[in-house]
């Protein structure tokens, strides 16, 4: 179906007056459409047009990756295996690189709708462009010769000519590019696009540092899970805390000689534990510890996660404990406290998922034990303890249902 996009201006009068926030860090700009379709060409202006403002930009073509991933001596190249495998790689690098905060530019190809399908649920920031483009007019360019050689036999396995592609059923920007538009007016719709992730809720980083502002906020005494967990821990261990808030569980194990690497979304929460004395072995970043790519390259002894997994939805827990199993040494210790669906507030506020809520002003998930553990033995776990309770976690008033595991890493 032709459908053409709505211009709210002219080319590059147009870009030129777009709000800077438009582009954000670690976005992904997946521009596909057949060969011949113009991806190259406005994958090519879009990169230079963002890196005006923006250093941390990557352009990727279909064409470099493929010599990329593929092994010298493969020959199997152009079945639907072969490119879906490549298709998948092609994806992979992608995060790799926007987990690192880069914009990527990647003109691929590569019509699958689950390559397509995991980019949206797995970028931080993803934007789906789909270059449509009549046969007739692919047939009249034909640039690489690829369509004139499919007719006289010369061209075998030409994606959506003799062999069968799934075009994108819900891209994020759908571009009639018969020449109907200039490059710089394609280059000027995908930049007014705003990215988004699959249930996205930035990690409540604006209310949390709302909540960190004033200086020192609730710096005291340990949780009484840090305290628990100090019964399984030794010294000069390396520990790793996810989403460590303000510090109090981390400036607790730096005080008992283990080495803590601590990250959190808060810069300002970071900024006060940065300036906090410590061994001088213990480590605050300013991270998201779902796509904290550079962290999950280390190796640790313990990993720590008080009230960090239900801030977080789902297919983003399950990259979490993906990562931590990666990163643990053989034996080493998962560490979780976490809300439970019997907790007194489940079901108040906003529902924006299964077991999710935006209520009192940021984002509340809460776990059922069963499933964790599932999830946890899944991955390789060995579940040490679990149980779920109150008086884990009393604060106040209030006194929420709570779990607790201990998973430990088998291999």
């Amino acid at each position: 179906m032709k459908e053409h996009c709505v211009l709210k201006g002219k080319g590059m009068d147009n870009m030129q007056n777009r709000r800077e926030d438009q582009v954000e860090d670690g976005t992904l700009y997946w521009i596909t459409g057949l060969s011949g379709a113009g991806k190259t060409t406005i994958g090519n202006r879009l990169y230079y047009e963002i890196k005006k403002e923006h250093a941390n930009v990557v352009l990727l073509d279909g064409d470099i990756l493929k010599k990329a991933v593929t092994d010298e001596d493969e020959t199997d190249l152009y079945s639907d295996a072969a490119r879906r495998r490549r298709a998948h790689k092609y994806a992979k690098v992608c995060k790799m690189l926007t987990d690192q905060g880069i914009i990527v530019i990647c003109c691929t190809i590569a019509m699958y709708d689950d390559v397509r399908y995991w980019n949206r649920k797995n970028n931080r920031r993803y934007v789906e462009v789909f270059l449509n483009v009549p046969l007739e007019v692919l047939e009249m360019r034909d640039q690489k010769g690829l369509y004139s050689g499919v007719k006289v036999g010369k061209v075998g396995n030409l994606a959506g000519i003799d062999m069968d592609v799934e075009f994108p059923k819900n891209p994020d920007i759908n571009i009639f590019n018969d020449g109907t538009y200039s490059v710089d007016e394609c280059v000027s719709m995908i930049l007014e696009h705003h990215a988004s992730f699959l249930s996205d809720y930035d990690r409540d980083t604006d209310y949390w540092n709302s909540y960190y502002k004033t200086p020192n906020t609730l710096i005291s005494e340990p949780s009484l899970f840090a305290k628990e967990v100090a019964n399984h821990v030794s010294k000069g261990k390396n520990l790793l805390e996810l989403g460590c808030g303000n510090g109090r569980d981390s400036l607790f194990f730096d005080s008992l000689g283990i080495n803590v690497t601590a990250l959190d979304a808060s810069d300002k929460a970071i900024a006060q534990l940065q300036e906090m004395p410590t061994s001088g072995n213990s480590f605050f970043i300013c991270d998201d510890f779902v796509t904290a790519s550079a962290l999950y390259t280390g190796q640790y002894d313990y990993v720590y996660s008080r009230f960090s997994l239900h801030a977080i939805n789902e297919a983003q827990e399950d990259e979490v404990i993906a990562n931590v199993f990666n990163v643990l040494k053989e034996g080493g210790a998962f560490f979780i406290e976490v809300r439970s669906v019997n907790d007194d507030i489940y079901g108040l506020g906003e529902k924006v998922g299964e077991d999710s809520y935006f209520y009192q002003g940021h984002f509340r998930r809460f776990l059922r034990l069963d499933r964790l553990k599932e999830k946890l033995e899944r991955a390789g776990f060995s579940i040490d303890y679990a149980e779920e309770s109150r008086g884990f976690a009393p604060f106040g008033d209030d006194d929420p249902q709570v779990i607790r595991v201990i998973a430990i890493k088998l291999r």
